[in-house]
């Protein structure tokens, strides 16, 4: 796997859009243009009615001129309740989707439901989905006003993004314990990252 050192990533934002009706989760990974960085500068989760919607959503977003977006549609993984109170962290899943579940270490999908439903019977999970193949992803670039879609990842990589656990804990320390034991990092990697109360929010009504 190479290894690709770069300025310190933006602290990822949570931006959040309700809408009437039934809705589908979007996670929207935002990358550096020109880079062969396999990880995001920052990370944003919104919920639309389809495809279309979210990639209209995308338009309000602050981006920098030299950054485009990855979007996932997510797949559910387990519901929870959280409390308002914690830090918020971002434990990105990566593995090879290619052995993902052929390798002796290899997590059973029941394994893995247990944990999400641990972590959440102990009031620290916000949110926790699997995504789809790396495959159904679609890629959305925003260059002089007009937007571009193509299907399919932004780049090959050894490891893909294969889900998420978004969780509250006390400090880095706690976020990481709990990320350590999610049953795929035995055959992948977590990331963890801090979510920036400061990012970018549904405005107020």
């Amino acid at each position: 796997m190479l290894a690709v050192e770069f300025p310190p990533p933006r602290a990822i934002s949570l931006y959040q859009y309700s809408e009437r009706g039934p809705t589908v989760k979007y996670l929207c990974l935002v990358y550096p243009l020109l880079s062969t960085a396999a990880r995001p500068r920052g990370a944003l989760l919104l919920r639309a009615r389809d495809l279309n919607l979210a990639v209209s959503r995308l338009h309000l977003l602050p981006l920098e001129a030299n950054e485009w977006i990855l979007l996932w549609r997510l797949a559910p993984l387990a519901n929870s309740s959280h409390k308002e109170t914690l830090m918020k962290y971002l434990c990105l899943v990566y593995s090879d989707e290619q052995q993902l579940h052929s390798l002796p270490d290899s997590p059973e999908d029941s394994e893995c439901q247990a944990y999400a439903e641990s972590v959440a019977g102990s009031g620290r999970m916000l949110a926790a989905e699997a995504l789809q193949p790396v495959n159904s992803a679609t890629t959305v670039r925003l260059r002089g006003g007009q937007v571009s879609i193509t299907d399919g990842p932004f780049a090959e990589t050894k490891e893909q993004l294969g889900g998420f656990f978004m969780v509250e804990a006390k400090d880095l320390n706690e976020a990481l314990q709990i990320a350590a034991r999610i049953p795929s990092a035995r055959t992948g990697s977590i990331e963890v990252r801090p979510i920036s109360e400061g990012g970018c929010r549904q405005p107020s009504r």
